[in-house]
């Protein structure tokens, strides 16, 4: 088998149909969708055993958990999988049509590669998109994994990646977090694997305000534990972990901004201050500089 397409989902019945049928429409049959419900509360459930009901057997298989969060549903998937690579899709997320066809296009012609990532059609709610096409990438891992912690491979997401089930051996997406847990993966992924580029959209990631990323307590409380889980020296060269100091200076000005955004001054202020520790030269990002200076009179 050639794909396992893993889906987690909680409470996304309204997104899930079509998720499931825009897998369903790629060409071939070698492939296997794994849905796992990550204890949700609404129509997910009844949605998923009609399609189990339609499909072949072994086409869809839906697995039930009690709330543990996305990154263990992604495990889960992980450790079900049978295929040669690994899909994942979030379950608000659309194939596009001839998105196996382009993978496996690209796997044919790098038969060294062990990452594959393309690119992904951001589409707002009022049904504009936006397309984001990977560049190219360097025979360089170190140097890989350091222009995707500056955000320079920003179409290195879920949805637009597949890398093979050997190349995971036992790496897994850290479930003590529940944002930027997909970044703790990728960058391990990034940093020690043969890794190619895909220079066509491959999925549509729907932008709405139940997103995940959005949510200001989840943000609060992932905070910079995804530093931690990123930079672990049994993951990464030493060369690799020279980077920490760069990364965490960058995540705490993301953490100001964001909590500056929603009026939490005091902690924005922290986070500066953090920032600026861990690299004094971002003293000169002005932008942060005057949120700092005007959120000390508020």
């Amino acid at each position: 088998m050639q794909w396992s397409v893993v889906v987690p989902t909680y409470n996304y019945g309204r997104f899930i149909e079509q998720c499931l049928q825009s897998i369903l429409c790629q060409h071939g049959e070698d492939y296997e969708i794994i849905l796992i419900d990550d204890g949700s509360t609404d129509d997910t459930r009844s949605v998923a055993e009609r399609f189990v009901q339609q499909l072949p057997a072994g086409r869809l298989r839906y697995l039930y958990q009690e709330n543990q969060g996305p990154a263990a549903a992604r495990n889960r998937g992980i450790d079900e999988a049978k295929g040669e690579f690994v899909w994942f899709l979030d379950s608000d997320d659309r194939l596009i049509p001839g998105a196996f066809a382009h993978m496996q296009s690209a796997i044919e012609r790098h038969r060294q590669g062990e990452l594959f990532f393309g690119g992904y059609r951001s589409v707002a709610q009022n049904g504009t998109g936006t397309d984001k096409i990977p560049g190219l990438l360097g025979a360089d891992r170190t140097e890989n994994f350091k222009r995707y912690l500056q955000k320079e491979l920003k179409t290195l997401t879920t949805g637009a990646v597949a890398v093979r089930k050997t190349a995971l051996g036992n790496l897994r997406f850290p479930e003590g977090i529940h944002i930027n847990e997909d970044v703790v993966l990728f960058g391990h992924l990034i940093a020690r694997c043969e890794t190619v580029a895909v220079s066509r959209v491959l999925v549509e990631k729907i932008r709405h305000p139940a997103s995940l990323r959005g949510n200001m307590a989840r943000i609060e409380e992932t905070g910079l534990r995804s530093v931690d889980y990123l930079f672990d020296g049994t993951r990464l060269t030493a060369e690799q972990m020279k980077l920490r100091s760069g990364y965490l200076a960058n995540r705490c000005l993301r953490l100001c901004r964001a909590h500056y955004l929603h009026g939490n001054y005091a902690r924005a202020r922290s986070y500066y201050v953090r920032a600026l520790k861990a690299c004094p030269g971002h003293l000169f990002k002005l932008s942060y500089l005057i949120k700092y200076l005007r959120s000390l009179g508020k």
